[in-house]
């Protein structure tokens, strides 16, 4: 079961350095994506492992039910290839 309050928490603690988190639910697990504001702490985002480990217990699920979605990813499926 998702616990909101934890995930609150983990909206502020995102939050203070700049990044926002936005969780989806779907058939199989939950989309969880984090954006992030220009002026963003580049440092302080965690692994991708570390993240889902952390969203487990609060989501209710395993690592492989969460599909992450970082800053980098966005712009790595922007930018054109040469």
């Amino acid at each position: 079961m998702r616990d909101e309050a934890r995930l609150e928490q983990m909206r502020s603690t995102l939050a203070a350095d700049g990044y926002h988190l936005s969780v989806t639910e779907n058939d199989s697990g939950y989309d969880v994506r984090i954006t992030a504001d220009p002026e963003a702490c580049a440092d302080c985002l965690v692994p991708k492992k570390v993240l889902a480990s952390m969203l487990e217990p609060i989501l209710g699920v395993g690592a492989d039910a969460i599909r992450l979605t970082y800053p980098s990813d966005v712009e790595a499926a922007e930018t054109p290839s040469a």
